[in-house]
């Protein structure tokens, strides 16, 4: 799940070279990977503040599954959530930490001010599987529903929905470019399994 930093210098990623997952930040331009976790838990799905001072990433260390952050450079590793979070991005003005909440088995997407506080959930219908969310300066950009799939946004402005597009198969991941101008997204096409029977295996 690699992310750019801000000022394009950097890309962060999760990777298992030793079986737990961990994060890692490399240069743009190639080189050596430099580890920021190295402990015995499931750190990963890494994104940069909008300054690019810190990293946010998905950790189990504290028993349950919540959203921590720490600088790129290394260092002390701080909580961000204490009631859950799997998928974590800041807001363009960094004043809010935007996450859904997979692992707890609930659809929607919450915030918590950056310098700490109470949640807030501020949409009860982003699914909780990929990257389904995308913050803007204006809103959020989300993915709805199982089989088929609604691109929605929500306006800061208004506290509304709108519908954007609906999409026949499922949707996992969802990204805005830049320029506000563009929706990449991936989706699922085909999906099945095959029954297999093994005999005289003994």
């Amino acid at each position: 799940m690699p992310r750019w930093s801000p000022d394009g210098e950097q890309i962060v990623f999760d990777s298992s070279p030793d079986g737990d997952w961990d994060i890692f930040v490399v240069g743009a331009n190639g080189g050596k990977p430099r580890r920021l976790t190295n402990q015995r838990f499931f750190d990963d799905s890494p994104s940069w503040s909008r300054d690019g001072k810190w990293v946010y990433f998905c950790s189990n260390r504290s028993g349950t599954k919540q959203i921590w952050r720490m600088p790129p450079q290394g260092g002390e590793a701080i909580q961000v959530t204490r009631k859950g979070g799997r998928i974590a991005f800041e807001s363009p003005d960094g004043k809010f930490v935007y996450y859904t909440k997979s692992d707890e088995g609930k659809e929607g997407l919450w915030r918590i001010p950056f310098a700490g506080g109470e949640e807030t959930q501020v949409i009860n219908s982003v699914i909780v599987r990929g990257l389904a969310f995308s913050i803007t300066r204006d809103g959020v950009y989300f993915i709805t529903g199982t089989q088929s799939s609604t691109i929605q946004f929500f306006s800061f402005r208004t506290q509304q929905n709108e519908i954007l597009a609906t999409v026949e198969n499922r949707l996992h991941d969802l990204t805005v470019s830049p320029d506000g101008r563009s929706i990449l997204y991936t989706q699922t096409d085909q999906s099945g399994s095959d029954l297999m029977l093994v005999e005289n295996f003994r």
